[in-house]
């Protein structure tokens, strides 16, 4: 923030004084130079690392297939930007027993025996076969520990108890894995409170629910590109900074995604490439660099709220290119990234032909110019090279502002490059699925849930809103429905709130108090979204406020006159209200303070979704069906799944840009039956 506080303001009168134009918005740390607290580093511009030097990475023919699965965290060091640039900087040494000859120190999985590597090799699942996982945490006396500072003020897994200090954290790391889009057993998804630190020494309150280091994966859900990452309760951001990602690919033999090259299939063996996208920072070592000088510092020391970086490393290296024949290609696109959002293009003006969202392909092929994709989203698509000459060199672009949408534009010499494509001659012919072509249906049949006979009504609405709470610097901590991670300081929520019945299809109501886009990500489900609408927020702010009771707030101890906003009170009433648009959520009915007309989904997010933008000065509304996708052409009984949802320690619900994850902007849910 361009401005200061003298003391906590409150979210509605930000909210009304940014869409008035009174204030700007948090910038992010783009362009600034933070000192770190644990090793002095000075940062190495962006502009400064040569671009196309490296060929893109890929795993094909290199993909981990099996049942029985072992995965490992490692520490280890790898070339990310072109080896030239590794070289000791005399003036600014690195920490202790780091060579920067070797490369940057990351951490990675090693998935059965290959690598380690980050990101990690690519896992293959087949629909119908169930595999199991166990993670193993080596992780130990790290070097990036000292690159990367926990801050123990925020609710974190805090192995040592001791949360509240403002010094960094030096004990062993704890980890947690999850599948992210995955349909499995609340055991095994990576929930932030199963952690454990090496050899299973420390293990998070999850453990005593059911969750452990072996996870199974029923993969019984739609193919897609999934894909898996560390979920540590407040660390997930560092963790997954260091490199502790991966694809995980669910084929379905019985459709066109096989990954086996066939006539009229999509494309596949050396034409099929998964493509993670992050921004990074890197210090005059090739280390990662974290920007640790919390914006806050009396209250949280070395957190930021969102983190974007000057450089773009795409599967694991610095802007790379990738050769490419003038044919088709299947890209599964990830945006593996803090906080940056990313809005594609080819400057060549090539089209995207979306095939798939993140639980699946759509019914029908959408072709866009340009593809929007929020941290945590994947999109499948064809991108068709044919006519292309030999010798032919174009870049794909990014122009999304940081923070998204208002914030700084996308530097064209840097973070607005993504990756080099060089077409190469052709080599036999093309017969890969044409999605230019394409009839209707051709992908696959209809399974979107307004389409289908027999779904259970909607039995509950619920209206969420997505808070920012601001201190004298910027943002103090981001908030879902006005409510903490465990809710046990908020009168109005406490606990669990969002407690679904097994099989039954609710609407959710994501109202966006906030400046930011903010990808919310459910657990557990695939669902769709049903429209986008914008709102009176000034309007709806000021009925929002006058709910407050005033009196003592248990979530920050301070007194608040009535009428005021309070910060992590809870809704302004008891969660079971419902209101007059007959929601539960504890939040004055959104409808009076409507506009305009709903706005459909974009034709390529017209399918199965994990995580969704929610728009600032927006209504997003989305149908979560808490059933397996293929629930009614398949119907079981309850709970319905293959597995019991009911049990285990639950699933959450949060922001996906992962600095407001681990600073309070996630919530647990759980099923009943």
């Amino acid at each position: 923030m361009k401005k200061s506080f003298p003391k906590l303001v409150i979210v509605g009168l930000f909210a009304s004084l940014i869409v008035s134009g009174l204030l700007i918005p948090w910038k992010g740390n783009e362009g600034n130079a933070f000192a770190a607290a644990q090793i002095r580093q000075v940062p190495l511009p962006g502009k400064n690392i040569p671009k196309y030097v490296d060929p893109l990475p890929t795993f094909v023919g290199k993909r981990v297939t099996g049942t029985a699965l072992t995965v490992s965290m490692e520490e280890f060091q790898q070339f990310v930007m072109p080896q030239a640039m590794y070289a000791l900087d005399p003036l600014n040494p690195p920490a202790p027993g780091v060579d920067p000859l070797k490369g940057t120190y990351v951490w990675g999985y090693k998935v059965y025996g290959s690598g380690p590597l980050y990101p990690a090799f690519t896992i293959e699942a087949q629909k119908g076969i169930a595999n199991t996982v166990i993670y193993i945490n080596n992780l130990v006396n790290p070097v990036l520990q000292q690159y990367l500072t926990v801050d123990q003020t925020l609710h974190w897994a805090d192995p040592w108890m001791q949360h509240g200090l403002m010094t960094p954290y030096a004990g062993p790391v704890p980890a947690a894995v999850h599948l992210h889009g995955g349909e499995v057993p609340s055991e095994s998804d990576g929930h932030p409170d199963a952690w454990f630190t090496p050899g299973l020494g420390i293990t998070g309150p999850a453990w005593n629910l059911g969750a452990d280091n072996i996870c199974y994966y029923p993969n019984t859900q739609e193919a897609a590109t999934l894909w898996f990452h560390d979920h540590a309760l407040g660390i997930t951001r560092l963790n997954v900074y260091a490199g502790l990602a991966g694809f995980y690919l669910l084929r379905d033999p019985l459709s066109l995604d096989t990954g086996i090259p066939a006539l009229g299939g999509l494309p596949a063996g050396n034409y099929e490439i998964e493509v993670a996208i992050q921004d990074r920072m890197f210090d005059t070592n090739g280390q990662w660099y974290f920007p640790d000088l919390g914006i806050n510092p009396t209250v949280h020391p070395f957190w930021i709220p969102e983190f974007v970086g000057d450089a773009i490393v795409v599967n694991g290296k610095t802007w790379p290119y990738l050769e490419v024949e003038p044919r088709r290609y299947r890209f599964r696109l990830l945006n593996g990234s803090n906080a940056r959002f990313y809005n594609l293009s080819f400057e060549n003006k090539l089209p995207f032909w979306q095939i798939g969202t993140d639980g699946g392909l759509l019914d029908t092929p959408v072709r866009v110019n340009q593809l929007l994709l929020a941290p945590g989203e994947r999109a499948d698509v064809i991108v068709d090279f044919t006519g292309l000459a030999p010798g032919n060199r174009f870049l794909m672009t990014n122009d999304a502002r940081a923070p998204f949408p208002k914030g700084a534009p996308a530097d064209p010499q840097t973070v607005g490059q993504i990756m080099q494509f060089r077409v190469i001659s052709l080599t036999g012919t093309d017969t890969s699925f044409n999605p230019a072509t394409a009839a209707a249906g051709s992908l696959r049949p209809g399974n979107l849930i307004e389409k289908l006979p027999g779904v259970a009504p909607i039995v509950t609405k619920r209206q969420l809103t997505l808070n920012e709470v601001m201190g004298a610097g910027g943002p103090l901590e981001i908030l879902l429905n006005n409510t903490k991670w465990d809710g046990m300081m908020s009168p109005n929520a406490g606990g669990i709130t969002e407690e679904p019945l097994a099989g039954s299809t609710e609407m959710w109501e994501i109202i966006n108090l906030t400046a930011d886009t903010h990808p919310i990500h459910l657990h557990l489900v695939q669902f769709q979204i049903l429209n986008r609408q914008p709102f009176q927020t000034n309007k709806y702010i000021k009925a929002y406020n006058a709910l407050f009771p005033g009196g003592l707030n248990p979530a920050d101890g301070l007194t608040y006159a009535p009428g005021v906003y309070m910060p992590g009170y809870g809704p302004p009433q008891a969660y079971t209200t419902i209101n007059l648009d007959g929601a539960v959520g504890g939040n004055p009915a959104v409808t009076p303070y409507l506009q305009q007309n709903p706005v459909l989904p974009d034709p390529n997010e017209r399918g199965w979704k994990d995580t969704i933008r929610v728009n600032p000065g927006e209504v997003t509304r989305i149908i979560v069906r808490f059933a397996p996708q293929d629930f009614v052409k398949n119907p079981r009984p309850s709970p319905f799944f293959s597995f019991d949802p009911t049990l285990g320690p639950g699933y959450v619900w949060h922001c996906h840009i992962i600095d407001h994850e681990d600073n309070e902007m996630m919530r647990p849910y759980k099923l009943r039956k």
